[in-house]
């Protein structure tokens, strides 16, 4: 039997990680003081529910349920919209089902392995387990989202008049360079270079990417203009190559500031450059380095 200052002690645990951790996501500048008091009211209001038991019929026990829970969270994190409410009620149970699911699988590890240990003690290194994995896993996922927003940037392409705009990938580890210009080269997929192109050029760069071998032949007795060879050394092939076009802008923004603005040759690949849809450009590791005055970058062959 659990005696009602443990089953509050208990609660109040339980309640202060699982408030914590939606402090964590959604009100990061509450202070600690008001999610202890947040967690406070929660046990009480949990003691006052459970005594009714019996008492009163169980519609109103349930009715009365999430009056208390919605009381706890509005005056918790002083919420002032619905759809703000929702959000944080939907965390809240969300964090609430992974903790109770902890100590569902650790009470049947500890059941297994003899007799099971007193609730007092098996509830709250359940909580704390979990609310360990989910602020690790939480901070994981903080640490990429921050990178995803660090090196994404706003690519805005001008050639022959025409402009496509993308979201471009930076990656300073990203050294694929031209032979023959010395500087880094921005690669994009043909699908999304098609709004750059005239439909001669979208011909013959259709054929290009599929050829393993630059086919030098068809390329002199035809004399396509507009299409460059690139040669590039990388980890692992040392004489590539791929088509390019010459672009008269290449112009990189975060958000909506112009970081760079220069001319450049832009390779063109049949290949698959991103697993994330929401990219297009892959940005060479120079691109917000200056140009050195003199370097032709608009012609590699």
């Amino acid at each position: 039997m659990i005696y009602l200052d443990v089953l509050f002690l208990l609660n109040w645990m339980i309640d202060y990680l699982i408030l914590a951790l939606v402090k964590k996501d959604f009100f990061p500048g509450m202070k600690e003081r008001r999610i202890a008091a947040g967690a406070f009211l929660a046990a009480g209001s949990y003691l006052f529910w459970l005594c009714q038991a019996g008492i009163v019929s169980g519609t109103v026990r349930m009715l009365e349920g999430f009056f208390l829970i919605s009381l706890v969270l509005l005056w918790t994190f002083s919420i002032r919209s619905l759809p703000l409410f929702l959000k944080t009620a939907a965390a809240v149970f969300g964090y609430t089902f992974l903790l109770g699911g902890f100590c569902h699988v650790l009470l049947h590890i500890l059941t297994e392995r003899g007799k099971a240990p007193p609730v007092q003690w098996w509830v709250p290194v359940g909580c704390m387990a979990a609310a360990a994995f989910i602020r690790s896993a939480g901070k994981r996922m903080q640490r990429e989202t921050e990178k995803i927003k660090e090196c994404t940037y706003e690519v805005e392409i001008r050639r022959k008049g025409r402009t496509v705009s993308l979201q471009g990938w930076y990656d300073s580890g990203n050294l694929l360079v031209s032979q023959w210009t010395g500087r880094g080269i921005c690669v994009l997929p043909l699908e999304k270079a098609e709004g750059l192109l005239d439909e001669e050029e979208k011909k013959i760069l259709s054929f290009l990417v599929t050829q393993k071998d630059f086919p030098w032949k068809i390329m002199t007795e035809n004399l396509w203009s507009g299409i460059h060879r690139i040669t590039y050394s990388s980890v692992g092939r040392k004489d590539g190559w791929m088509p390019g076009i010459a672009a008269d802008h290449i112009i990189v923004k975060k958000h909506g500031e112009v970081l760079a603005d220069t001319e450049g040759l832009m390779g063109i690949t049949a290949q698959e450059i991103f697993q994330d849809g929401r990219f297009a450009v892959l940005l060479p590791a120079d691109i917000f380095t200056k140009q050195t005055p003199g370097v032709d970058t608009g012609r590699e062959s």
